[in-house]
């Protein structure tokens, strides 16, 4: 196209990363950050950088799902040498001013999590989600209205925190590191001595672990999370048994599979017989409290 601004806006658009208006990319050759179409108001997880010098080049992504596009105006093999090692060397100087960016945005999420996780209260057990759920405070504490679960690295480090609110809605703390990281139910962090079993969500996770005592569960945040937190269990203990537990929809059976492959992990079967309405084993242990209080 011959608008390198309109080219590039298109090329973020099909990757899911492009801001929700072309005017908001800036094309002055350094790092600036913009919030993706589509994601919540407030929020700056995409970035680009835009350079309009020959060989006019682009580059830009979303710091939350790792998503990255490259753009030139120019094919590539339509280059000569030096305009590939001048785009080499300039697309190898914008890749570490976006990880350092990023960087600074992890260190700041984990400590605003660090200041948050210590003035929040233990959790009321009659908090709605906890009573919906049917599970107990555990480790959780509350700010206000939202339960607050703190998010943890294998070493016990805080990096990061999940609220949830009466109403059952979700959200992690701006900036986070996810990648690797977990949610733990109890106080007693994995260790390499028990088995760990990895669900999605904290409350599956909490509801496994008392359905199993004898096994360490956790949560990995999300379904798409599931793939780093068992790998990096895996690294961590190469011969321990490694049971994912997804949620029973197909992102999760999904999402489950590949974690099991890439982790060499195990998949825990889903019930032979799911009531209706249920996605996830908290919502079948729940029904099945209901029928035999029933």
């Amino acid at each position: 196209m011959d608008n390198p601004l309109v080219a590039f806006y298109g090329a973020l658009q099909a990757a899911g990363v492009a801001p929700a208006k072309p005017s908001e990319l800036v094309a002055d050759g350094l790092l600036h950050r913009h919030r993706i179409e589509g994601d919540r108001v407030g929020t700056q997880n995409g970035w680009h950088v835009i350079h309009l010098d020959h060989p006019a080049s682009a580059g830009g992504g979303s710091w939350k799902t790792g998503q990255r596009v490259t753009w030139t105006a120019q094919r590539r093999d339509r280059m000569s040498r030096q305009e590939l090692e001048t785009l080499r060397l300039r697309m190898a100087e914008d890749r570490r001013r976006a990880q350092e960016l990023l960087e600074y945005r992890h260190h700041e999420a984990a400590e605003r999590a660090a200041r948050t996780w210590a003035q929040a209260a233990p959790a009321n057990a009659e908090h709605p989600y906890l009573k919906r759920k049917g599970i107990a405070p555990g480790i959780a504490r509350q700010s206000g209205g939202a339960l607050v679960l703190p998010v943890v690295s294998f070493d016990g480090t805080l990096h990061g925190l999940q609220f949830i609110g009466g109403d059952g809605g979700k959200r992690f703390l701006t900036g986070m590191a996810k990648a690797g990281h977990y949610i733990p139910v109890t106080d007693e962090l994995p260790d390499g001595t028990a088995p760990i079993w990895i669900a999605e969500g904290w409350a599956t996770a909490c509801t496994l672990q008392t359905m199993r005592p004898e096994v360490c569960c956790i949560a990995a945040l999300d379904a798409g999370n599931l793939l780093s937190a068992a790998t990096e269990a895996r690294k961590r203990w190469p011969k321990l048994q490694i049971v994912i537990a997804p949620d029973f929809d197909a992102i999760g059976r999904q999402k489950g599979r590949e974690a099991a492959e890439k982790a060499r992990a195990r998949i825990l079967p889903i019930p032979d017989s799911i009531p209706e309405g249920c996605s996830d084993w908290n919502d079948v242990l729940n029904a099945r409290r209901e029928v035999s209080h029933g």
